[in-house]
């Protein structure tokens, strides 16, 4: 049951880590070497990167919670669910998709891809947990990307304002295509979920899940210089309310669409 734990953990750490830019402390990406020691402590070449708790959570250099192991299934710190390790030293994202597995049983485990590409390298005792190097080692990190990943957000924000389900499923696989470090996060099942949905409740709601993903990403690795509003609609989902991001002040409600596209509210500046 332990060992299960830990894999997870570790498979969380590597989604959670890399989704939030915190390699940004290497000093050359391009030759990153993740290590997994004894300890739970994650590093890059003798950089710290975060560390496993004693209760199962998930932190960073700086002390914030990524993330928890809750039966066996790894969630991240909005209790999203992210996806597991399963027996045999192989990782599955939450899509169901072979990432990577572990190689030998000595201090250091090679970390392999599914194609025998060497990612790193994990301490025997977490040698079940590498699914992390999968995010780890992604070739753009969200930084880099930011410019098509709002383009192409907001090009399914404005499609669902104009009622227009077509469109909104060709932007988000237009997405998936332009900013391919989306491929590596969770966000990726959140995308295709809304490319599959025909009806236009169904795409906001999957929409809306793409907001507060983006927005706690955002949060995290800031937007060099740009500057985002972070907007409420008190009666999107049926009353429940329902938050997007937007490029300026001016209310385009992608949930109400032409019934009350001007409802809501700015609520918060991203910078």
């Amino acid at each position: 049951m332990k060992k299960h734990i830990i894999m997870s953990l570790v498979f969380l750490i590597g989604i959670l880590l890399a989704s939030q830019s915190l390699f940004a402390q290497a000093s050359d990406k391009t030759k990153r070497q993740l290590y997994i020691n004894a300890k739970g402590e994650v590093s890059d070449r003798g950089i710290k990167l975060g560390y496993i708790s004693k209760e199962d959570i998930v932190y960073n250099n700086q002390g914030k919670k990524l993330g928890f192991i809750k039966n066996g299934k790894v969630y991240d710190a909005e209790g999203n669910s992210m996806g597991k390790a399963k027996k045999g030293g192989k990782y599955y994202n939450d899509g169901g998709e072979f990432v990577l597995y572990v190689k030998g049983n000595s201090e250091k485990c090679e970390i392999l891809d599914p194609k025998g590409h060497s990612l790193g390298y994990v301490h025997k005792n977490y040698k079940l947990h590498a699914c992390a190097a999968h995010c780890f080692f992604k070739e753009k990190n969200i930084e880099e990307d930011t410019d098509a990943i709002l383009a192409g957000y907001m090009n399914i924000a404005n499609a669902l304002t104009e009622d227009n389900n077509g469109s909104a499923r060709e932007e988000a696989i237009n997405l998936l295509n332009d900013a391919t470090a989306l491929n590596e996060t969770h966000m990726k099942k959140t995308l295709e979920e809304l490319s599959r949905a025909t009806d236009l409740n169904e795409q906001r709601k999957h929409f809306a899940t793409l907001s507060r993903e983006l927005y706690t990403i955002f949060k995290e690795i800031g937007l060099d210089g740009k500057i985002l509003y972070w907007n409420h609609c008190p009666m999107a989902m049926e009353g429940k309310g329902a938050n997007w991001l937007s490029l300026n002040e001016k209310i385009n409600n992608p949930y109400m669409g032409q019934r009350k596209p001007s409802c809501g509210s700015v609520k918060e500046t991203l910078k």
